[in-house]
């Protein structure tokens, strides 16, 4: 590979590369997000105990 197509690969990946704001890291998740994220696997839980509650 010759200087030429090393310099357009490595600008095409500049280029395509994702950049995260100091905002995006700094978010802090409110209450509801946290508990909209949880939802499901307390159902999940909540069915399964049940099930278990019912076989024995």
């Amino acid at each position: 590979m010759n200087h030429n197509q090393s310099s357009t690969y490595d600008r095409s990946a500049r280029a395509t590369t994702a950049v995260w704001s100091d905002d995006m890291l700094n978010h802090q998740p409110h209450f509801a997000e946290v508990a909209m994220a949880l939802l499901p696997a307390s159902l999940i839980l909540a069915a399964a105990t049940a099930l278990l509650v019912v076989l024995v």
